[in-house]
């Protein structure tokens, strides 16, 4: 493992989005149906996110009437985001100091590109994965 892994190397290519306006059962079916734990909230495509719905934002109505409830009035504003070309390091320090798992990976023009999740760090530090031998 190379402290000078790029964050290009290991993020989720692509953003799951939603507007603001979009009822919360909506954004529920996106996550459960992807398998994605955060969905990225704006008004327009290649712009930077207003927000984020993550799980934990939507377990917070659970039982709910989550029709009536708006991508907006569950988000997290101030989304946190880091540049495809920083170090895994320097995405581990913010991800950490931050307290969250997730950050936005924009490119050069501030445009979003994808996810890094503490998962991926993970998976990075672990290396290459390994096969338990049965006899």
């Amino acid at each position: 493992m190379s402290s000078e892994r790029r964050v290009r190397d290991i993020y989720h290519k692509g953003v799951i989005l939603c507007r603001p306006d979009s009822p919360l059962q909506e954004v529920v079916r996106v996550m459960a149906d992807t398998g994605v734990h955060a969905v990225m909230v704006t008004e327009r495509e290649g712009e930077f996110p207003l927000g984020v719905v993550t799980h934990t934002d939507v377990i917070a109505h659970y039982g709910e009437d989550l029709t009536a409830i708006q991508a907006r009035d569950v988000m997290t504003s101030g989304v946190i985001s880091i540049s495809e070309n920083a170090t895994v390091a320097e995405a581990a320090r913010k991800l950490v100091e931050s307290n969250i798992h997730r950050l936005l990976v924009v490119n050069d023009e501030g445009k979003p590109l994808g996810i890094l999740s503490t998962t991926d760090i993970i998976r990075e530090i672990r290396g290459t994965r390994w096969v338990w031998y049965l006899d």
